[in-house]
């Protein structure tokens, strides 16, 4: 089906990737020492969907699988794939080795600890670089602080007025991604102009059908004809179809990128579960429930700027108390020795 507003596009591509046929969590198990257990669960109503491997996670041999029976659905099945890591190194090493449609995106976990003798700090933090190819814009004309965490689920509403404020702040991200395209059209079609150095043909010719182009354009191809084929027919100057000669083509690399945009926010969503140690004393994220903390991850969070999701949690030492009340308690010794020998 063809669009021709991106707003609508990004609706439906949103649509699609919330209407997968399997739910996939990755739970983390993060243990005092700094090592952890990851946990990958799939669950569906077709077997052969859940059994796939195309996972955000790439799993291999190594991984311990278990399949079942929902106990509370019988209709549907359940896969589980675990694995204990000594360290975020060696999960970092098995993502480089990702060839899902994941393996794209760039990303790196560390799990790490602070000793601090009555207390251990442990830390987990993932972070996905962005992954938006359209780079032109700079998000920060564009969008608040705010904006970016009320997008990507960092912020949840929690009553009609959080609703609103949600709904506005998807609406800006829309448009800050549309402006981001538009200017990838607009930069080479200018230094096109330029170099043609036609009369006929003038850089106002471009930024007088900015708007018009936005809410014109067939945005399920990004091809150099098609879109001076689409300014000519919106100047009604047929100058523009004497940039296609150019070499090398003026949106060479266009087509690309928007592949790449589309396949990014198109990736199937997540659910990551990160449960720490000890107390939690800090995260990002807006769903807490005791030592547990969690995320819906989609491709559209990393099309502004980096994701990051990250706690902290504090872990007592129990031996550091032990040993400093031994300590106390040889040291009252010491000094009730001296007073009797005194």
């Amino acid at each position: 089906m063809k669009t021709q507003n991106i707003l609508l596009s990004l609706v439906l591509m949103l649509v699609l990737a919330f209407s997968a046929c399997r739910e996939v969590s990755v739970t983390t198990k993060v243990n005092p020492d700094g090592s952890f257990t990851r946990i990958i669960t799939v669950t569906g109503e077709d077997s052969s969907e859940v059994l796939k491997t195309d996972l955000p996670f790439p799993v291999d041999e190594t991984w311990a699988r278990l399949s079942s029976r929902d106990t509370t659905d019988s209709t549907k099945y359940i896969v589980t794939y675990t694995k204990a890591f000594r360290n975020s190194s060696e999960l970092n090493a098995e993502i480089k080795s990702d060839t899902s449609k994941y393996k794209n995106l760039e990303r790196d976990i560390s799990v790490t600890k602070r000793f601090r003798f009555f207390f251990s700090y442990l830390t987990f933090k993932e972070v996905y670089i962005s992954a938006n190819p359209f780079t032109k814009l700079d998000y920060r004309d564009y969008l608040t602080e705010e904006d970016i965490q009320w997008g990507t689920g960092l912020k949840l509403p929690v009553s009609a007025a959080d609703s609103s404020r949600k709904e506005e702040a998807d609406d800006k991200i829309t448009a800050f991604l549309q402006e981001s395209i538009i200017a990838e059209i607009e930069s080479p079609l200018l230094d096109g102009i330029k170099k043609l150095n036609n009369p006929l043909l003038k850089p106002e010719d471009v930024t007088i059908y900015h708007d018009s182009l936005v809410r014109a354009f067939d945005w399920d191809k990004l091809e150099g004809t098609e879109i001076l084929d689409r300014y000519r027919e919106l100047s009604g100057n047929d100058a523009f179809l004497l940039l296609k000669d150019i070499k090398p083509p003026l949106f060479e690399d266009l087509q690309k990128k928007y592949e790449m945009f589309l396949a990014t926010v198109l990736l199937d969503g997540y659910t990551e579960i990160v449960e720490m140690p000890g107390l939690i004393t800090g995260t990002n994220s807006a769903m807490l429930n005791g030592n547990q903390v969690r995320w819906d991850f989609q491709g559209g969070n990393i099309m502004v700027r980096d994701f990051e999701m990250y706690t902290e949690s504090r872990v007592i030492n129990y031996w550091a108390f032990v040993l400093a009340g031994v300590v106390m308690l040889a040291l009252v010794l010491l000094l009730v020795i001296k007073a009797i020998r005194k």
